[in-house]
Parts: structure tokens; C-alpha cells; sequence
């Protein structure tokens, strides 16, 4: 007796199948079914298309399917800086003669968060952390084109202008502000299109955060539930601060004020000493590792020091890149320098980028590998692309060789985003041009014409 088969919405196709998932599974010349955003069966195409009918079939021939990448920490409106905050300084808020986030108001940062996330799908990453001041226009621009993201505000009460001065004041109103925006898109945005965006809350730092208003950020944080989103020792001038206003160091303060824990994820962690590793270890706090942005602000991070310890690792671009698979490389050859040995994989990386990033952001049963009954997140890379040959274990030449520039399609909650490269909810081309008009202006103002 033959059994019908059952319809589907997806069908996707696939040289090879890479899910990530905890056994390593691959599958040659494979298939994925999906319906109601969910996937449904994974195994070899002939025996998807005999058991599943489905409304739309994507051919993968020569295509690499794997889940899509997860980024925990990001700055899209930041985008304005790329290719210049390298050469000046290390953070942007800390850095004079640069567009500052306070110069910007809610359609510039909508301009630019739009070609933070358009790079993003570019370069397989389904899933992303971003946090930045009009986070509402942060929220929009992912939910326009796509992207499955958490977003949250930029939360502070040091004065700005007087920080990138090298002067830390604060301010109630400052604060309180930037507490209120938070509150606002969590109340807007939050659970948006089946939870495909959510919102946090993200203390900048403890040096550009109050006693006060960290506490208050505790407060609230633990009433709404999901992360906490910081930087952390990031810069030896942040260290200097909050120890000359607390006698701590700024793991310590975290720890005194209840933030140091399992849902905190905190950017860079460079400015370490034994102590602060033993103790953010022991919190099993997740450290969102930027590679990039370390390196090229010359510091190599403490990252396999604070794995020993205890700390969770995941991987992020923070704005230098959107391409999570450079990131992956980035992180090896550091950890490789500052070891003097071969002390990391391309497996262990790939995790990092993918399930280790959906576990810290709570997301870890709906993304970050590819199995039944996780959400639809499906990356397809061109097979025929001379830098994924040749191909051995399929772990080693993705990490070490291929780029974002390898990625064909992209499909989030089983929906296409991204086909041939192109974006299938917006017009790429504008975005590009709107945020160019906005860095001009803004460009401008910090005394600089721009070329584009």
C-alpha cells in the first residue's frame, strides 16, 4: 500500500546538506521540507519527493545547504564609521571626530541599520543581536527585510560628547531617556511576526553606566526575561573608570550589582586579569567574541582562558563585517597567535556562529542547526565557487576558505530573503544609496567630505 504524499510549503534541495546539528549529521544530495515556517523532514531528495508535495521547490543543484549563522553582538547604525573607526580609535563612543550616535536621528539610523542588515543576509547571518540608540528604527529594518534579530536600546547616562573627551559625567535625564526608548520598543516590537523579532535590554557598559542606572536596568531586565547585553572590559580606559568611581573592576561591579550571569552576553572581555577570568567563568556568563574589531584595534582577547574558566563562547562581527564565516577565521588565527599552537577547529568555531550563539540567546531550540522541528533559518552557498574547492570534510575548507561573497540564497522562518544574492523584500540598491546620503551629511558634520 502507497501512501500519498503530504503537502509542504518548501521544498529545498541541496548537493549537500551541512545541519550542524549535535551528531555532525550530513546528508549528499539532500532535502529539506518546510511548512508553517518549520522544518519538517530532512534526508535524501528522492525520498523528500516522494513523501512531501510542496507548494514551492528551491533547486539547489550545485549548493551547499547549512543553517543560517547567528550574531550576538551588533551595532547596525554604526555602519556610518566602517572604514575609518579602524585607523582612529577602537570603540566609537569613546573616539572624537567621528558622526557620534547622538547626531543621528531616527531615519538616519533606520538608513543605515537597513544596510547594516542587507550585509548581513548578504553573508548568510539569519539571526542577529543588535543593539544602538532608535532601536525602533533597528527593529524595522530587520523586520522589512527579514532577518530574525533582538534588538535593544542603547542604554547609558554618561554624557556622550563629554565621553569621547575622555571625561566621564553623567546625567538622570540622559538616562532616564535612554531607559524610556528601551521600554518603548519592547512594548512595540517585542514578539513581532511570531517572534521572529524580540527585545532585550543593553546597558552600554559599567563605565558609561551608573551604579544607579545599572541597577534599575537589573531591575527591569529581570521583570522582562530574556538577555542582558553589554560590553565588558573592552578598553583599559573603561577599566580606569569604573574603578576610580567603585574600587572594582568592571566584572566586579557586574557581580555586586546581579548582572554577572548566565543571561548576560558581553562584548570583547580583552582587558582581563586572572581574577576577572575566574569570576566571569564561574558566572557562565556568554562572551560575544569580536575577532575583527579586536584585532584591528591591536588586542587579542583571553577567549580560550575564559572557556576553561567556565564562560560560554559565541561569535559576533560588531559592525566591522557582516560576514560571520571571516569572523569564524579571524577567531581561530588570533587564538592560534596568542596560544602559539593549533588550540582551535573549524567545528568548534562554526558552533560558535551558529548553535552556541542560538543556545545564548535563548534560541537554542528553534535555530542554529538544521533538524525537525527547529525554525526554517537556511543558508545555500554556491558549490561551484572556486574557494569551496576542494572539498574534504566540508568543516575546514567553509571556515578557513569560503566568505559571505559564497552565499546564493538565504530563507528565514521559511521564507526566501535573499535569492541569487538579491534581496526579495527591498530594493539593496536604494539601501545602499540612502545610507550614503546619510554618512555624507553626517560625514560632513564631523568636518569630512565623504567620496561616495
Amino acid at each position: 500500500m502507497t501512501t500519498d504524499p503530504t503537502p509542504c510549503d518548501l521544498l529545498v534541495t541541496a548537493d549537500l546538506i551541512m545541519t550542524l546539528d549535535a551528531a555532525g549529521r550530513i546528508v549528499k544530495h539532500g532535502a529539506i521540507a518546510v511548512t508553517d515556517r518549520t522544518i519538517v523532514d530532512i534526508g535524501p531528495a528522492e525520498e523528500l519527493r516522494a513523501r512531501w508535495t510542496p507548494a514551492k521547490t528551491i533547486d539547489g543543484k550545485g549548493r551547499i545547504a547549512m543553517a543560517g549563522l547567528v550574531n550576538v553582538h551588533n551595532h547596525t547604525p554604526l555602519m556610518i564609521t566602517r572604514g575609518m573607526i579602524e585607523d582612529i580609535g577602537f570603540a566609537p563612543m569613546y573616539t572624537p571626530g567621528i558622526p557620534q550616535g547622538h547626531w543621528l536621528d531616527a531615519d538616519d539610523a533606520y538608513a543605515l541599520s537597513a544596510l547594516g542588515h542587507y550585509e548581513l543576509l548578504r553573508a548568510g547571518c539569519t539571526t542577529v543581536m543588535d543593539f544602538y540608540r532608535y532601536p525602533s528604527s533597528c527593529a524595522r529594518a530587520a523586520a522589512e527585510l527579514g532577518v530574525r534579530a533582538v534588538i535593544a536600546g542603547r542604554v547609558h547616562d554618561a554624557e556622550p560628547g563629554s565621553l569621547a573627551d575622555g571625561k566621564h559625567s553623567y546625567s538622570t535625564a540622559i538616562g532616564q531617556a535612554s531607559l524610556k526608548e528601551n521600554a518603548e520598543l519592547i512594548a512595540t516590537w517585542n514578539g513581532h511576526d511570531n517572534g521572529r523579532i524580540r527585545c532585550d535590554w543593553a546597558p552600554h557598559a559599567p563605565d558609561t553606566c551608573s551604579d544607579d542606572l545599572l541597577r534599575e536596568v537589573k531591575k527591569l531586565a529581570d521583570a522582562h526575561g530574556g538577555n542582558v547585553h553589554t560590553h565588558l572590559s573592552q578598553l583599559p580606559a573603561e577599566i580606569e573608570a569604573v574603578k576610580a568611581r567603585t574600587g572594582l573592576t568592571p566584572p566586579q561591579l557586574m557581580d555586586k550589582l546581579g548582572l554577572l550571569n548566565d543571561r548576560l552576553i558581553a562584548a570583547h572581555c580583552i582587558h582581563m586579569d586572572r581574577a576577572d577570568i575566574e569570576l566571569c567563568g564561574k558566572s557562565k556568563m556568554t562572551v560575544a567574541h569580536a575577532p575583527i574589531g579586536n584585532a584591528k584595534g591591536g588586542r587579542i582577547a583571553p577567549i580560550m582562558e575564559l572557556m576553561e574558566a567556565g564562560a560560554h563562547i559565541a561569535l559576533c562581527t560588531d559592525t566591522f563585517s557582516g560576514d560571520m564565516i571571516e569572523a569564524m577565521r579571524w577567531a581561530i588565527s588570533m587564538q592560534r597567535i596568542n596560544r602559539q599552537g593549533n588550540v582551535l577547529d573549524p567545528r568548534t568555531v562554526l558552533d560558535w556562529g551558529t548553535q552556541a550563539g542560538a543556545n545564548a540567546l535563548g534560541l537554542g531550540e528553534q535555530v542554529g542547526s538544521l533538524e525537525v522541528g527547529k525554525r526554517a533559518d537556511i543558508v545555500l552557498l554556491d558549490n561551484r565557487s572556486p574557494s569551496l574547492a576542494p572539498m574534504v570534510d566540508g568543516y575546514g575548507v567553509l571556515v578557513h576558505s569560503a566568505s559571505g561573497h559564497d552565499v546564493d540564497t538565504v530563507i528565514v522562518d521559511g521564507r526566501v530573503v535573499l535569492a541569487g544574492g538579491k534581496l526579495t523584500l527591498a530594493d539593496g540598491d536604494a539601501i545602499v544609496a540612502n545610507a550614503q546620503a546619510v554618512a555624507g551629511k553626517l560625514w560632513q558634520r564631523a568636518g569630512r567630505e565623504a567620496i561616495g
